[in-house]
């Protein structure tokens, strides 16, 4: 990606973390028509419009250049999320790029490669299910007693297995049996308004859900709202604790915020070893390089795919990419760090077919 190209990169943003279903469809409503051709990325925090070139949108937030990559980058690596070690984090990134072609591909090939090595790199500590030890913490609930999880999607699998490590009895719920077997009690999401008390209720349930009025809920100590948009139609205040909450938090917390801090910028130095990577022509000993191999690589993707049509193309194309960064990284970076030009054009050339 040459400069010029990383230039026109821009990215219109609303914030959208705990928007109620309205306030989601209203945002959505103001994308809509602006941004044809675009990648959309969708999650609990953002609603995100990457494309190239001017726009006229009324996004709260408009980033241009490196800064709209390292905003791609952040939201598909975690350093933003409230929860660090968050398994589906990449996922609305990658989604939003997967058809994507040209320039806007390259763009996503440079921060989404930039977030998963990363992530890769990093030990993380925690899960997802572990926002119940946070909202636990800030609604001061000793942990334990009875706890009722609407959804039973990954979400709301890692947090009943979290509160079954806390001690809890947990019940699960959602619109229909799960064909995976669940070790939790289960319930169909109709007949939750007739469950007698619980001690947590806590939110998992997709887009799709809409907003649940409190009153027709059991009677319960603590609601924790994890959904996306917000499962509960209740504000944040005793009793109730959303995820802007425990972002609120996070941010007053000398410790998390320097571990955020360190993460983003190391997010950034990957990010520019990534960009430069990608602005080496195949005029360039290393651009030869990666140019031939990238051939090599596209023509055996192509093989395997025919050979194992059962294995999910995308499956393949990570893993082959993979496979050769890690062999050519060392090679590469060697020939960067030579002097003699011509030595340098022949090593690439033994590659060539």
């Amino acid at each position: 990606m040459d400069r010029a190209t990383l230039d026109r990169f821009r990215c219109c943003a609303w914030r959208t973390v705990s928007y109620s279903a309205t306030e989601m469809a209203a945002a959505r409503a103001e994308m809509d028509g602006d941004h044809d051709g675009d990648a959309i990325v969708v999650s609990c925090q953002r609603l995100e419009a990457y494309g190239f070139g001017p726009c006229d949108c009324p996004a709260p937030e408009r980033l241009t250049g490196y800064a709209a990559l390292e905003r791609l980058a952040a939201g598909s690596a975690g350093p933003e999320a409230v929860g660090l070690r968050e398994d589906q984090i990449t996922g609305p990134g990658r989604s939003a790029f997967a058809e994507t072609k040209g320039d806007l591909r390259a763009a996503s090939d440079v921060a989404i490669g930039a977030a998963r090595a990363l992530r890769a790199e990093t030990q993380f500590d925690s899960h997802a299910g572990h926002l119940l030890d946070k909202a636990l913490r800030l609604s001061t609930m000793p942990p334990g007693g009875t706890l009722l999880v609407l959804g039973a999607g990954a979400m709301g699998r890692l947090v009943a297995v979290r509160g079954r490590e806390l001690g809890f009895t947990v019940t699960m719920a959602a619109r229909r049996q799960p064909e995976a077997p669940l070790s939790e009690s289960f319930v169909e999401l109709g007949r939750v308004p007739g469950l007698g008390r619980f001690d947590v209720i806590v939110g998992c349930l997709g887009s799709g859900a809409g907003e649940i009025a409190p009153r027709v809920l059991p009677a319960c100590r603590l609601l924790i709202d994890l959904g996306t948009p917000r499962n509960f139609a209740a504000p944040s205040g005793p009793g109730v604790i959303a995820i802007s909450d425990m972002l609120e938090d996070e941010a007053l917390r000398p410790h998390a915020t320097a571990k955020r801090r360190k993460l983003r910028a190391r997010l950034g130095a990957i990010l520019d070893r990534r960009l430069a990577r990608a602005g080496e022509t195949s005029r360039s000993p290393v651009g030869a390089l990666r140019a031939e191999v990238e051939t090599i690589r596209r023509q055996e993707l192509a093989r395997a795919r025919k050979l194992h049509p059962d294995v999910p193309p995308e499956v393949l194309d990570a893993v082959t990419r993979s496979l050769l960064d890690k062999v050519f990284h060392l090679p590469t970076t060697r020939i960067r760090d030579l002097s003699n030009e011509s030595l340098a054009q022949e090593f690439a050339a033994l590659f060539r077919q």
